[in-house]
C-alpha cells in the first residue's frame, strides 16, 4: 500500500511511519522534514499529498489538553474535514482517525483518582455517550462523527482509535510522566497511576493500526490502551473487529 501519514514527526507518527516503511511506501506529512511539507489547514496542499495513496493516518493537530478554540476550530476540526475531504477526493480507500480517550473523558474526570485502582468497577464502552472533557476532546467527537458521515455517505472505510497515552520514551513509569495529567490535579503517584491504567506501547499501536489497514470494515471506533490492570477503558471492540489484543501492558 501507499499509505500518507499526518502528523508524521510527533510523538506517534515518527515510530509508526517507520514500523510502516518496513512493508508499504509511506508518505510522511509534516510542517517540516518531511516527505511532503504541508499543513493539513490546507485542502489543496492535502489534496497534493494524497494522490495516489491507499489510506491515510490523521495523527496531526494540536495536542494539548486544554487547547483555545483558535486552535482546535483551525487546525484540529478544520484539518481534519480537509484530512477527509481530500481523501474522498482523491479516491483514498481507508482513513484511520487518531481519536482520543478525552471525547469520553469526562469519566475520568469525575472519577480519578479512584479510577486508577484495581477492581474500580467501570469500563467505558465505546458507545458511552460523548462527554468531552475540554475542546481538545470536543475535536475528537467531531473526528469521530466526521469519519461516520465519510464511511456512510462516501463508502470510506474509516476507523478511530481513542487513543490513550502513547509516550516517547514508551515506558509509563518514566519520570517524564511527572509533568503530565496537569488538567487533573493529581499528586506524582496519582500520575504514574494513571499511566500504568492508560498506557498503550508505540508497537502495540503500530500493530493496531495494520491491522485495521488490512481489514474491510466499513466503520469503526475502538480504544488503543494496552493490557493493562487497571484499564478502564473497552478492549473488547478491538479484538472482535479487528482481531487486536495488545502484547504490552502493566500490572
Amino acid at each position: 500500500m501507499r499509505i500518507a501519514v499526518t502528523g508524521s514527526n510527533g510523538t506517534i507518527g515518527t515510530r509508526l511511519c517507520a514500523v510502516l516503511a518496513e512493508r508499504d511506501s509511506v508518505v510522511r506529512i509534516d510542517l517540516t522534514d518531511a516527505d511532503v511539507i504541508a499543513d493539513v489547514r490546507d485542502l489543496a496542499a492535502m489534496e497534493r499529498a494524497f494522490a495516489g495513496c491507499d489510506a491515510v493516518v490523521h495523527l496531526a493537530g494540536a495536542v494539548a489538553v486544554d487547547a483555545d478554540w483558535e486552535s482546535v476550530s483551525t487546525t484540529n476540526i478544520g484539518g481534519t474535514y480537509n484530512v477527509f475531504e481530500a481523501a474522498r477526493r482523491c479516491g483514498v480507500k481507508r482513513v484511520v482517525f487518531a481519536s482520543s480517550n478525552h471525547c469520553v473523558g469526562y469519566n475520568e474526570v469525575e472519577n480519578a483518582p479512584a479510577i486508577y485502582r484495581p477492581a474500580f468497577g467501570r469500563v467505558v464502552g465505546v458507545d458511552a455517550p460523548y462527554r468531552p472533557d475540554g475542546l481538545y476532546g470536543v475535536w475528537k467527537a467531531f473526528g469521530e462523527v466526521l469519519g461516520r458521515y465519510y464511511s456512510d455517505a462516501h463508502g470510506l472505510l474509516v476507523a478511530c482509535i481513542r487513543i490513550g497515552s502513547i509516550t516517547a520514551q514508551d515506558d509509563p513509569r518514566d519520570e517524564s510522566v511527572r509533568a503530565s495529567s496537569g488538567w487533573l490535579g493529581l499528586t506524582d503517584d496519582e500520575k504514574f497511576a494513571r499511566y500504568a491504567a492508560t498506557w498503550m506501547s508505540q508497537r502495540d499501536f503500530a500493530r493496531l493500526v495494520r491491522l485495521v489497514l488490512g481489514s474491510d470494515v466499513p466503520y469503526a471506533v475502538v480504544y488503543g490502551v494496552g493490557d493493562n490492570l487497571t484499564r478502564f477503558w473497552d478492549l473488547e471492540p478491538g479484538r472482535a473487529i479487528f482481531g487486536f489484543w495488545p502484547e504490552d501492558g502493566t500490572r
